[in-house]
């Protein structure tokens, strides 16, 4: 966990049962303050980029505004498809009337709001050790997502974030890596799929962009929302 610590807001700027938007290492994080306590989570769904902050909350669960996806805003957990990932956490602390956030993101996300209490009911001085966190994807990476969401499958017409095609996006200095699967062996569209794919990266990141067909089988599951197929999930 992260010992450097930005002071975002002062006591009382969060109402009850409100959110503020913070830049912390250049990173936007939405501040919760529910029950007495702030919860610190990037402002940012893991389904398509857009702001969480922008949702609607409903006890500790997050709405994005954009396709619906919900998540936990005490542990950063995706609840609801179309996302699957989590959305990193930031640890939050009091320091007297200010409120700090952690400029790393980290697993341990809870203070009370009161003076002298303690994390998440946790008690004073006995917090579990948190696991490492997981790889957050990067900004680049949910820009590159929602212009890939643009690309749609001349045949199926839904985009190729949709069904699951996309299956890595790796963005190296000089190159850009996007691997992909194809609805079907042999796919009349994947030559123009590629260059869709390849004109859709480059707009986001302008650098070389390589795009590599793998030869694993597609099947709906890979999708985030099957049901978009009416499969069930």
């Amino acid at each position: 966990m992260s010992d450097r610590f930005e002071t975002v807001a002062k006591v009382g700027e969060i109402p009850e049962g409100g959110v503020k938007v913070v830049r912390v290492d250049g990173d936007a994080v939405a501040v919760f303050h529910i029950g007495g306590v702030y919860y610190g989570l990037a402002d940012i769904c893991t389904h398509d980029g857009g702001s969480l902050a922008d949702g609607q909350l409903a006890g500790y669960e997050i709405e994005c505004a954009r396709h619906g996806a919900r998540f936990d805003i005490r542990t950063g957990a995706a609840l609801t498809l179309p996302a699957v990932e989590a959305v990193p956490t930031h640890a939050v602390r009091l320091i007297g009337e200010e409120i700090q956030v952690a400029c790393e993101s980290c697993d341990e996300k809870r203070v009370a709001a009161a003076g002298g209490g303690t994390a998440g009911g946790a008690a004073a001085g006995g917090a579990k050790a948190a696991a490492p966190p997981r790889q957050a994807p990067t900004q680049q990476e949910f820009a590159m997502r929602a212009a890939l969401e643009t690309v749609m499958d001349p045949e199926i017409q839904l985009s190729v974030i949709d069904l699951g095609l996309v299956r890595e996006i790796v963005i190296e200095p000089g190159r850009t890596i996007i691997r992909m699967v194809l609805t079907t062996p042999f796919c009349p569209y994947a030559p123009q799929l590629a260059a869709d794919v390849k004109q859709a990266a480059m707009s986001v990141v302008d650098q070389p962009c390589e795009v590599e067909i793998l030869p694993d089988p597609w099947n709906p599951q890979m999708m985030p929302d099957p049901g978009l197929l009416g499969f069930s999930t």
